[in-house]
């Protein structure tokens, strides 16, 4: 698209380092007074039922079509539910050819990047469908349509059986999309992590009715994604071995100076892995229980039954990856309910259940895959919140209900390390501070 009265298309240019998401390359190109080379229009595909606009969030905005698939209104069936328009500032790229170059990489475009975030925002399936409409700069004011990828409109897989996630249904306020304003302001490895993991829970909501076992999958990576750049960036080695091992470092701290902490946690960093990532992530962000709830069947939210269940969650996604054992199937089954206000349990509920030949107890079963849907969307806005939002008094800001105080949420958090080729690495070193202590 030209911006010369010759029509010659510009040249290319090699794609920029850092690499970095092109909603967050576009967004700072256009702050930064780059000229708008042209505009695109795609449709944002979801079944749930949007209001309002949301105009001007940079070089982007989310038109309402109101689009209904039958006569009769179809609300909440699968539609092209928002068209989105984005101003583009960036030029023709090509990429260096002579390296391999993936760490920005989610198999994705810049409008999959704006459905995956909004799709975290509110809740909700939204899947990107191919562009339908260009406006060129010296080209049609009119726009020209397009629909040479019309053959990619995503469909929604068929549902055999009650809805695993009942709220996805429902309506969603396009006013309330402000948090999205936060993207230009963040770095090129928190807008790439953050990016990341929305594609990761957007896709475990896509399949969580036809492959709900793939979809806890989907959920855990979504929140192991934050978690990674969390720990490697906003952690000094010393909070990374309090959240992992708080018992040591009391020791520590009682019996020798902040000196050897720093020590003992520049050694252990090597040695915490992906399972402590994930469970002081977790941890960190962890948000209220919802407002709406069942009679029966809740989930506990107190502190050491959640983490409990985040480290039974994180098991199965182990054995799952590395063992071919599937999340238990009572955990994918549709939630049940037993009143008609729409509730349905949170975890299940018994002394146990048996499928497919095998039995688990209770204490082996703690939630529904909508409950740890819940957990993962909450645990990604308390973290994207804290941000953009300064912290005061040791106290990230609340977010769905969640206030959790740094010092708080340190205490108890016994942990041990996810890599077996690493932990006697960690016990040796345990064992010679033990022994250091004591004399």
């Amino acid at each position: 698209m030209s911006e010369h009265d010759d029509g010659e298309e510009p040249a290319l240019v090699e794609v920029p380092t850092p690499r970095a998401p092109r909603i967050w390359r576009n967004w700072r190109a256009a702050r930064s007074g780059a000229p708008r080379l042209g505009i695109t229009e795609c449709s944002l595909f979801s079944d749930v039922w949007f209001v309002a606009e949301a105009i001007g969030y940079g070089p982007y905005s989310l038109l309402n079509p109101v689009a209904r698939t039958t006569f009769d209104g179809g609300r909440y069936e699968w539609k092209p539910a928002l068209t989105l328009r984005v101003d583009q500032h960036l030029t023709g790229e090509h990429p260096d050819m002579t390296v391999t170059d993936a760490e920005h990489y989610h198999g994705g475009w810049l409008e999959d990047e704006v459905a995956a975030l909004v799709a975290v925002i509110f809740g909700a399936r939204v899947i990107a469908g191919p562009v339908t409409r260009e406006f060129e700069v010296h080209g049609d004011p009119l726009g020209r349509p397009r629909t040479h990828s019309a053959g990619r409109l995503p469909v929604q897989p068929p549902r055999v059986q009650a809805a695993q996630i009942p709220t996805l249904l429902g309506q969603r306020d396009l006013r309330e999309i402000e948090l999205l304003s936060t993207l230009p302001d963040m770095t090129v490895e928190t807008v790439t992590a953050l990016v990341k993991s929305a594609r990761s829970y957007q896709k475990a909501l896509w399949l969580s009715d036809t492959a709900p076992e793939l979809a806890w999958l989907l959920f855990v990576s979504a929140i192991e994604t934050a978690a990674s750049h969390w720990d490697i960036v906003e952690l000094s080695p010393v909070e990374r071995l309090e959240l992992s091992y708080p018992k040591m470092v009391r020791r520590l701290r009682e019996k020798a100076d902040e000196k050897l902490v720093a020590d003992v946690a520049a050694e252990m960093r090597k040695v915490i892995g992906a399972t402590s990532k994930f469970r002081g992530f977790c941890r960190r962000f962890k948000p209220h229980p919802p407002a709406d709830r069942p009679q029966f069947g809740q989930f506990d939210f107190d502190d050491a039954n959640y983490r409990d269940a985040i480290d039974k969650i994180y098991d199965y996604r182990s054995r799952a990856l590395h063992g071919g054992s599937p999340f238990p199937h009572p955990m994918c089954m549709p939630p049940m309910s037993y009143s008609d206000d729409g509730r349905v349990e949170e975890r299940p509920t018994g002394l146990a259940a048996s499928s497919y030949s095998a039995t688990w107890l209770a204490e082996d079963l703690p939630m529904y895959l909508h409950t740890f849907a819940y957990i993962t969307r909450g645990v990604l806005l308390n973290w994207w919140r804290s941000l953009t939002e300064p912290i005061a008094d040791g106290h990230y800001p609340r977010v769905m209900g969640s206030a959790v105080s740094s010092s708080q949420d340190r205490t108890g958090c016994d942990r041990t390390p996810a890599n077996p080729a690493r932990a006697s690495d960690g016990l040796s070193l345990l064992t010679l501070l033990d022994g250091k202590l004591r004399r």
